[in-house]
């Protein structure tokens, strides 16, 4: 019983040291975010994805009516500190589908009925060439995509 309650004890005590010394805390996100346009126009429903330079995760955003986005990484808002290679893919169907006749195309008919909102270049990290520098300033992570 003194030997459980011993236990009991030190694993309090490791619990309360770990929590003022910071156990289990690593980077923390960032918000990040800002806009996409496409010939001076806001491109909505496009996604933005942010891929790191090295190690890291991707954080991932969607383009609202206005062209504007926020990330986020492993579904949580933000981004981690660092260099990203951003992508940007922007279409739609060039005609409606019913759920029958999506589930029926094949993969060149779904081509052939897409329509890029967006020059395909920008739908690859490496040949967008566009950049994100997410600092751990939130005021400074907005971004303005100005596609050409």
């Amino acid at each position: 019983m003194a030997r459980r309650w011993a236990i009991s004890k030190l694993a309090a005590a490791v619990m309360v040291g770990c929590a003022l010394a910071g156990c289990g805390t690593g980077p923390k996100l960032v918000k990040a975010g800002g806009v996409v346009k496409y010939k001076n126009a806001a491109i909505a429903g496009a996604d933005v994805v942010f891929v790191p330079e090295g190690d890291g995760q991707t954080a991932i955003g969607r383009t609202d009516d206005q062209g504007r986005f926020t990330v986020a990484t492993s579904g949580s808002p933000g981004a981690f500190v660092g260099s990203y290679k951003v992508s940007i893919t922007a279409a739609r169907p060039k005609r409606a589908v019913s759920p029958s006749e999506a589930v029926a195309m094949s993969s060149e008919q779904i081509a052939a009925n897409r329509e890029d909102l967006v020059p395909t270049k920008y739908n690859n990290p490496v040949s967008s060439e566009l950049t994100a520098r997410v600092s751990a300033d939130p005021a400074v992570n907005e971004f303005v995509f100005d596609l050409k």
